[in-house]
């Protein structure tokens, strides 16, 4: 393995490549660890496949070294030879210890360049379910998990998805890292409830259901909003609010006004103040359909808001045996409806109480400080394996 200096291992500063397939936004939870594990031992270099497209990007802003291969959509839909070559070529350059590849494409172009480099340690990061659902990705994952050295799964649930579909890995690979958020940055938003509301239009008197994600089929927003048509007739108060973008958005619409409910329900798109606006919920609702593990609905729980979820992929992980709200099943709108209904209607110190078990259940399970020391201990492993 080629390292950045012939000093001892003991004090040799490690330098990890984030593989990243292109910038798409800002991610608090990717920043928060890249800043956490920058220590005496380890420092980082961000490298995207994709194109530049002039987006700020806080990591960059910070000093961290952010290369972008410039490669166009089109060019990574199919597997592209040059991306291997040139990435091989940066992690010579570079003198790159580890390579850490988030989602499915960036691993395998990470692995195979690795190969070519020298054999740097790869550890691949495995964000949701199901990622192994077509044929041409079960060959794909034969050929290439055989040399990575850590697959990392976002929970539990999804640690077993890899496992089960693809029968050739060492189960041992595969480890646990859970999504995390950080506490102290949540903790600064001053945003009363009451300016939240103004910011939204609407009143104080309201019942306020809310939801933030795409607006795609996986984040069953539909059933949401079906289930919100039943939640209205009984209880006269209540509001929906729904944020973020997606290709769904018309047809959401539709099913809005085809209930005769779209009067009560806002569509907000994208906002760069969720944090400050989800002040104004009373409770949150995920109600998807698959989830690795949802950062959502951590933010929502460490906001103290009560909280209904899917019974799905990693969100039973998040509840554990906190009493912070209600799961209930996939795709079952009434079943959605009756716990909407329960918590909306309860009274303020029942949803008080819901809320301090929430947050409880963050602070001693989910925060980044924890999500840190267990990547150290994977970089670290990883390297000591390869160094002896």
């Amino acid at each position: 393995m080629k390292t950045n200096s012939d000093s001892s291992p003991e004090n040799r500063k490690y330098r990890i490549l984030h593989l990243r397939k292109e910038f798409e936004r800002n991610l608090p939870i990717f920043i928060n660890v890249v800043r956490g594990v920058d220590n005496a031992r380890f420092s980082h270099v961000i490298c995207y496949l994709g194109e530049h497209h002039g987006s700020q990007n806080i990591i960059a802003d910070l000093g961290y070294e952010v290369l972008h291969l410039g490669f166009r959509k089109k060019q990574l839909d199919f597997f592209n030879p040059g991306v291997v070559l040139q990435l091989a070529e940066i992690l010579r350059e570079k003198h790159i210890d580890v390579l850490h590849c988030h989602k499915h494409k960036p691993t395998i172009y990470g692995t195979l360049a690795s190969i070519i480099a020298g054999r740097i340690p790869v550890i691949s990061h495995v964000h949701g379910l199901s990622r192994t659902r077509s044929l041409t990705r079960r060959a794909a994952n034969w050929a290439i998990l055989k040399s990575v050295h850590r697959i990392i799964a976002v929970s539990e649930s999804v640690r077993m998805d890899v496992i089960q579909t693809n029968w050739q890995i060492d189960p041992s690979k595969v480890v646990t890292v859970r999504n995390c958020i950080d506490l102290q940055m949540i903790d600064t938003i001053k945003v009363s409830k009451k300016e939240a509301r103004l910011r939204l239009g609407l009143s104080e008197d309201e019942i306020v259901f809310g939801t933030v994600g795409r607006l795609a089929l996986t984040k069953g927003q539909s059933y949401l909003i079906k289930a919100f048509a039943q939640v209205r007739n009984h209880l006269k108060s209540a509001r929906l609010v729904i944020m973020g973008q997606g290709p769904l958005l018309e047809e959401l619409e539709k099913t809005a006004r085809d209930l005769g409910v779209l009067p009560w329900i806002l569509f907000t798109g994208y906002r760069n103040d969720v944090f400050e606006l989800l002040k104004g919920f009373d409770i949150f609702v995920l109600p998807s359909l698959a989830e690795g593990l949802s950062i959502a609905l951590l933010e929502a729980m460490a906001m103290r808001l009560p909280v209904i979820a899917s019974r799905v992929g990693g969100i039973p992980e998040v509840f554990g045996d906190c009493k912070c709200g209600r799961l209930v099943q996939p795709k079952d709108a009434p079943a959605l409806a009756a716990a909407m209904l329960e918590i909306g209607s309860a009274d303020r110190d029942v949803k008080k109480q819901l809320g301090e078990q929430g947050r409880q259940r963050v602070e001693e399970e989910f925060t980044t400080d924890i999500m840190i020391r267990q990547l150290t201990e994977i970089y670290e492993s990883v390297l000591t394996k390869t160094v002896s």
